[in-house]
């Protein structure tokens, strides 16, 4: 027969022998009454031991009443007791001092505590039988019974220990209650060549810190939060400057039907694409993604934006795909309207683009972390009007990608075209916007080696610079990066990378306008990165 005992907080600060002579006290006297074998589960501290009392035992403490009551309830409440828990290593040390103890108040006499003590470990082997066997004819209703009522204590514990944890803390001012403080920072040393002109290249030796985001949030009401980010970088100059990359407030609205866990962000925002993609792929710290890279767009902009999941969250998400991030169940979705230049220029036109990114996971029971994604930016101007047609330029970018995500393993495939870019410059010698295509392929693979904290990555990027040849054909580059990364604690990580690129003959460097004739030379870099984040 089961029982189970929860022992009042007050008892948990006291010693083991306090504890155990309030066990004798609640236990023995009040409930091992009857005639059958008893299993009770004994709580304390947050720890649980099975002790066993033969009924034969119990027969023996209802039959001895009178003078020898006393020693006689001892001894049996020892013997079971030290059945259960002498071969702990939480208890085991207690038992000669138990035993000690009541040799000195004459409970036990020293001839009972060493016949005692001789018999301890040969009933022990026997009573670890009866434990099986009592357990084995319990039902499963019982176990199950039992099995909740220690879980209702286990609960009813945890929530006591966190109003200690909370009673305890030191007292935070008003403001900065509900603050977090977050850092992400890269620190780079490259070696390599850098391309130039007729088949020419140029040294590279440099230590480099290429990004240091300082991130404060603040959660002011459940439905009104607040964000801003520094941004520490390099100018061309190599002087070090500070900007903010984000600085919004974020509003969470209930709820619409299908679509669910929505947010809205009012001022320096993400922009749909970026952040949603490198959730996916982890090595922003050694470059941006393709898109990006070729000088197209960048992460955030000032504006209104309204992003949220269809069909609410995913269950086990980062068990099935690795990731916690973007784990809508049926997919995700980001709206938004924007200056249009980025975080970092100023804006020349009055004209606001429409960003959007929809992205659908078809089959969220069987293939979790299968999803597909279009990404646009629609009616948008270039921010620079000084060109010979002396108008705002047309900008549009339209992207497809297929991404596959599980716990080991992350596969993205992306095509996109574009028509002129962000700020404007991407036009020819009458100011009309180049037209672009490129592709990018992408996997990385956590090898089983030291609990999976090391992978090994690969990426092939294609861009061609001038798709329609308005100003030169064979404008374009391919890109190839692979390397291997020890995410050692939380995404504090060490990267160690080789890229090259191959330029075609009048192709200008990644983000710049083609050059006829210009034949750039190959440009190679092996990278080392350490990646600081908490």
């Amino acid at each position: 027969m089961y029982g189970t005992w929860r022992f009042p907080k007050e008892y948990r600060e006291h010693s083991k022998f306090e504890f155990i002579q309030f066990l004798l006290k609640e236990t023995v006297l009040r409930n091992v009454r009857g005639s059958e074998d008893r299993l009770f589960s004994v709580e304390f501290g947050g720890v649980y031991k099975n002790i066993f009392i033969r009924k034969d035992n119990i027969k023996k403490f209802q039959k001895e009443r009178g003078g020898k009551m006393k020693k006689t309830i001892m001894i049996l409440f020892v013997w079971s007791l030290f059945v259960g828990i002498a071969n702990t290593p939480v208890m085991a040390g207690e038992v000669d001092i138990l035993i000690k103890k009541l040799v000195e108040k004459e409970i036990l006499t020293p001839s009972d505590a060493e016949a005692l003590l001789k018999e301890m470990q040969k009933e022990g082997e026997r009573e670890k039988g009866n434990i099986r066997e009592v357990a084995a004819e319990t039902s499963k209703e019982e176990v199950r019974e039992f099995k909740e009522e220690v879980q209702q204590v286990k609960a009813q514990r945890q929530e006591e220990m966190v109003k200690e944890i909370q009673d305890k803390q030191p007292a935070v001012p008003k403001g900065l209650k509900g603050v977090s403080v977050e850092m992400l920072s890269y620190l780079d040393y490259s070696n390599g060549e850098i391309p130039e002109s007729n088949d020419g290249t140029s040294d590279l030796n440099q230590f480099k810190i290429t990004r240091g985001y300082v991130t404060i949030k603040k959660e002011i009401r459940p439905w009104f939060h607040a964000r801003v980010t520094m941004d520490t970088h390099q100018d061309d100059v190599e002087d070090w400057k500070v900007r903010l990359k984000y600085t919004y407030a974020e509003l969470r609205p209930p709820d619409f039907g299908f679509l669910t866990d929505m947010k809205s962000e009012i001022g320096i925002g993400h922009m749909p694409l970026l952040d949603f993609e490198e959730h996916m792929n982890p090595y922003r710290m050694q470059g941006t993604m393709a898109i990006e890279r070729a000088g197209t767009l960048n992460s955030a902009d000032i504006g209104v934006s309204l992003r949220g999941y269809f069909g609410g969250k995913l269950e086990d998400a980062e068990e099935r795909t690795g990731s916690h991030h973007y784990d809508g169940k049926y997919g995700s979705w980001h709206l938004g309207i924007y200056n249009g230049p980025g975080y970092h220029a100023s804006e020349n036109n009055s004209n606001k683009p429409f960003e959007a990114r929809l992205t659908l996971r078809p089959l969220s029971e069987v293939i979790p972390g299968l999803q597909l994604t279009y990404f646009g930016i629609l009616a948008g101007k270039g921010n620079e009007g000084n060109n010979p047609a002396g108008v705002f330029p047309d900008y549009e970018v339209n992207m497809g990608m297929l991404s596959y995500e599980n716990p080991r393993l992350t596969l993205i495939g992306e095509y996109f075209t574009t028509e002129g870019n962000k700020s404007g410059t991407w036009v020819d010698a009458q100011g009309r916007a180049l037209k672009t295509k490129g592709y990018s392929l992408f996997g990385n693979l956590k090898l089983p080696i030291l609990d999976n904290k090391i992978s090994l990555f690969g990426r092939y990027d294609h861009f061609d610079q001038d798709d329609n040849g308005m100003i030169a054909i064979d404008a374009d580059y391919d890109m190839v990066i692979g390397g291997l990364a020890y995410d050692f604690y939380k995404g504090n990580t060490f990267m160690l990378a080789y890229e090259t690129t191959d330029y075609g003959p009048n192709a200008g460097k990644k983000g710049k306008l083609p050059v006829p004739d210009n034949h750039l030379g190959d440009e190679k870099k092996l990278q080392a990165v350490f990646q600081i984040k908490f």
